[in-house]
């Protein structure tokens, strides 16, 4: 580190310009940089967020890009902002710090280690790519159509049929956008696997019986997409081929607008109730 730059002033932004931020922000257009420790980040981290510990932040930092904007937490706010003075020293253009860092974060968070649902894209293959990430649409489609059965009221059961109908609607932007002329896709033969990575009957037999109200319903959707969208980010990044990354981008994009009709859905409930 340059000894000098350690008392510069740090750019810092609160935790609702950041969701903010990064609400409106395309995916991979900013970094979202977690410099914890790997345990830290395995038991929870920021959805989309990167991993470079702020010990190898120095050795690492040429795997970042200067030019583009940079946020940066920690547990607290302490060690991110060490991380930001020395990007800064650097020549990082656009770094801010999140005050506060997880600890005052109010919204999804994570969990699983960088690599988590990473083996489920190993082919090489681009239609082999494509056809996981359709089948995960699929997955979670028929997650929530099984749950629809499982709850008894009406307007339950209206909602979760919803979610189902927009991962139908994913699963044909992805036909009309992404998939290669000439690739056929056998809905019946496709892999049996839930965005997010998630194991389809476990996540029924968890959280079914306990789908009580819309509130629930509202919380498990916003956790499961949330899980999909922190997957597709960290593919995007993963994967070199233009193409994949497109695909990624797209998808991540489509799960934050999905989770963003998700949260308006939950405060206008709890608006409701509280009035």
């Amino acid at each position: 580190m340059n000894w000098k730059t350690i008392f510069r002033p740090t750019s810092n932004i609160t935790v609702q310009e950041a969701q903010e931020f990064i609400r409106k922000q395309p995916v991979g257009s900013f970094v979202l940089l977690d410099v914890r420790q790997p345990k830290e980040y395995d038991r929870e981290h920021l959805p989309g967020a990167t991993l470079i510990p702020a010990a190898q932040l120095l050795s690492e930092a040429g795997t970042l890009d200067k030019e583009t904007p940079t946020l940066i937490y920690c547990a607290s706010g302490v060690r991110s902002k060490a991380a930001c003075q020395l990007l800064q020293g650097q020549g990082f253009k656009d770094v801010r710090n999140i005050s506060g860092g997880i600890k005052a974060w109010h919204g999804q968070r994570v969990a699983g280690p960088e690599d988590a649902g990473m083996e489920f894209f190993t082919a090489s293959d681009y239609n082999d790519i494509f056809t996981m990430a359709y089948a995960m649409e699929e997955g979670l489609r028929q997650l929530y159509l099984g749950l629809a059965e499982m709850v008894t009221g009406e307007a339950e059961k209206g909602l979760l049929t919803r979610m189902a109908v927009f991962e139908e609607h994913h699963k044909t932007a992805l036909r009309h956008g992404f998939k290669e002329e000439g690739h056929e896709i056998n809905e019946e033969e496709l892999p049996q696997v839930m965005e997010g990575g998630l194991d389809r009957e476990r996540i029924m037999a968890h959280f079914g019986p306990h789908l009580h109200d819309m509130e629930d319903i509202l919380n498990l959707g916003m956790l499961l997409e949330t899980q999909a969208f922190d997957l597709y980010s960290r593919l995007s990044r993963q994967h070199e081929g233009e193409r994949c990354q497109k695909l990624f981008h797209h998808l991540a994009e489509e799960e934050k607008r999905h989770l963003g009709y998700l949260a308006q859905r939950l405060d206008e409930l709890l608006t409701t109730a509280a009035g």
